[in-house]
């Protein structure tokens, strides 16, 4: 708006009481609508940003149906996994990879350790409580998921970790490792898996 004020003539009245100034704002409130309506249109063609219709048109391609009452954050997450099931990529790197796509965070945030001494082709999944939380997926739906995209042959564990850390007398405190309240005002403090 301000943008266009600054191309009127001085020989114009600019202040927010002039016919001019109302005239421009009911302009710039059109173009801010049609920038808008332009954006939603490219976001429809990509599964992290596509919503409602758009989103069950994407998925159509994988043959993935959205449940009854099923979020566009938890269908986001089956769409990706089936993407990955088609793709068939199966190394520990892959599969962090899937994961973080999945939930819509970093490949540093997801733990796979193969624990083949304790039993031949199994492994443990460590995801974060909080990444869980922003997918809309509980920790059973997770694994659910993770049943397409595991390598065939293979056994796996999901858990859920929290950042909550305890300190000793002589530490100093550090409020990022403490704890988030229900209202997420402090994301980079933790919680105790599980119980939020």
């Amino acid at each position: 708006m301000d943008e266009l004020i600054k191309l009127l003539s001085t020989a114009f009245r600019k202040d927010p009481d002039s016919n001019n100034y109302k005239l421009l704002k009911v302009i710039d409130s059109e173009y801010s609508s049609i920038e808008q309506a332009i954006n939603d249109i490219k976001n429809a063609h990509f599964v992290d940003f596509a919503t409602g219709k758009s989103l069950d048109y994407i998925a159509s391609f994988f043959n993935v149906r959205r449940k009854q009452n099923e979020t566009d954050e938890h269908f986001r997450a089956r769409i990706k996994f089936a993407f990955s099931k088609i793709t068939n990529m199966a190394t520990i790197d892959d599969l962090k990879e899937i994961i973080a796509a999945a939930l819509m965070t970093t490949t540093e945030r997801v733990r796979v350790r193969d624990k083949y001494e304790l039993e031949p082709a199994f492994f443990e999944v460590w995801v974060w409580l909080q990444d869980l939380n922003n997918a809309g997926l509980t920790l059973d739906e997770f694994q659910e998921l993770m049943k397409a995209v595991k390598p065939a042959g293979t056994r796996f564990q999901a858990y859920q970790q929290g950042t909550f850390t305890h300190r000793s007398i002589g530490e100093t405190s550090d409020p990022s490792k403490g704890y988030n309240d229900l209202s997420n005002s402090n994301p980079d403090a933790g919680t105790y898996a599980g119980l939020l």
